[in-house]
């Protein structure tokens, strides 16, 4: 009786307690993306979606790669819901906006597009293990402001880290074929690439806030550079936060 009175004075965790240092681990040197719920999306909302490459692999804007991503997009642009609108390659991550009926369409189109080019970036740089080590974030665009600098962000991303003059338009982007800046841009031709395509195929958009919305605060200028992004001062503290959780441990 005295062994079974101590067995139920046992203090059982419950389950779904959170221990110190448990959790998803780090793919990459640094935390990457936060792993919250997402946000609730509505039909007529786009997203801004980033996907994050693993540390150490070489640059997605050159020769072969850029080839291999222009070509996933082009195949991803309307496929299992969801629709590629824009895009920006960098050399270590990727910018898109999207336009789908809801997550689960999203979510399927990501895994068509990302599943494939990561085996075929693996083949080309004669390498196995994670291309794409963290999970997508995204951002849902609800109001004609948010749109606008969306479009903005994605279409000059490459000026925002400084690859792109100010003056010029971003070639790994669907930059040349946006139809909303003030002043055509000229469109130049990529000659370390020449047999490449200068831009995936997108499909176009059909919501109400990339169609018309956005254009209520004015055409894009060539000139203008993406703002500050307003979860960057948060992605900062939580990944400095799990920076200090690591070093504690």
């Amino acid at each position: 009786m005295r062994r079974k009175d101590r067995q139920l004075e046992f203090d059982f965790h419950q389950h779904g307690g959170k221990r110190k240092g448990a959790g998803r681990k780090p793919k990459n040197a640094e935390p990457g993306m936060p792993h919250r719920q997402r946000a609730m999306k509505k039909r007529g909302q786009p997203l801004l979606i980033t996907v994050r490459l693993a540390e150490g692999l070489p640059s997605l804007r050159r020769g072969g790669a850029l080839k291999l991503v222009l070509a996933a997009l082009s195949a991803s642009s309307d496929r299992h819901g969801m629709r590629m609108i824009h895009y920006t390659v960098q050399s270590n991550h990727l910018h898109f906006l999207v336009e789908a009926d809801d997550r689960d369409c999203v979510a399927r189109g990501m895994n068509a597009l990302l599943s494939p080019l990561a085996r075929a970036l693996n083949k080309l740089w004669v390498r196995r293990g994670k291309v794409f080590p963290e999970r997508y974030h995204d951002e849902v665009i609800s109001t004609p402001t948010q749109a606008r600098n969306a479009l903005r962000y994605v279409l000059q991303n490459g000026k925002k880290h400084g690859v792109v003059p100010p003056s010029s338009i971003d070639l790994c982007s669907s930059a040349p074929t946006f139809d909303g800046w003030m002043e055509r841009p000229s469109i130049p031709s990529i000659p370390s690439i020449p047999s490449a395509p200068v831009v995936a195929t997108v499909a176009p958009a059909s919501t109400w806030l990339l169609t018309t919305g956005w254009r209520r605060h004015g055409l894009l200028d060539i000139r203008e550079l993406p703002r500050h992004n307003k979860h960057a001062g948060r992605r900062r503290a939580n990944l400095a936060e799990s920076r200090s959780r690591a070093m504690s441990r």
